[in-house]
């Protein structure tokens, strides 16, 4: 992660990384920050994209996503996996999947992560 100093052409921008080395990086891997991350407890409702990333669940599906069809009983979720596997779980091993950020413009001074590796150096998820 890092912070936009300038741009390097009409595109890519030059980043200076949280650990203090400064690089150009190609647009395509570079994403913008939120402003602000949602709270890691936030509540759960129908529709909701969510990933399994506990075991007290039995089945062995930590690590899959999928999305909330109903509740079971008050707070535990029945989830459809992307398997098309249809399970209920403890809400303990469910989590969000924060939704893709949307397009938004490059800009100075912006907080963003490196995401794609087009770039060379290693760089992608440095923080």
């Amino acid at each position: 992660k890092g912070q936009i100093t300038r741009f390097v052409d009409a595109e890519n921008p030059e980043v200076r990384l949280d650990d203090g080395q400064t690089a150009s990086f190609y647009k395509a891997d570079v994403q913008a920050l939120a402003e602000s991350e949602a709270p890691k407890n936030t509540a759960l409702k129908v529709g909701q994209r969510v990933e399994i990333v506990g075991s007290l669940t039995p089945g062995g599906h930590k690590g899959k996503k999928g999305e909330i069809t109903r509740f079971v009983d008050a707070e535990n979720p029945e989830v459809r996996l992307d398997s098309g596997h249809t399970a209920a779980f403890y809400k303990a091993d469910v989590q969000p999947v924060p939704e893709a950020p949307k397009s938004v413009a490059l800009k100075v001074g912006q907080r963003v992560e490196i995401v794609g590796s087009l770039t060379p150096g290693g760089h992608k998820g440095k923080k």
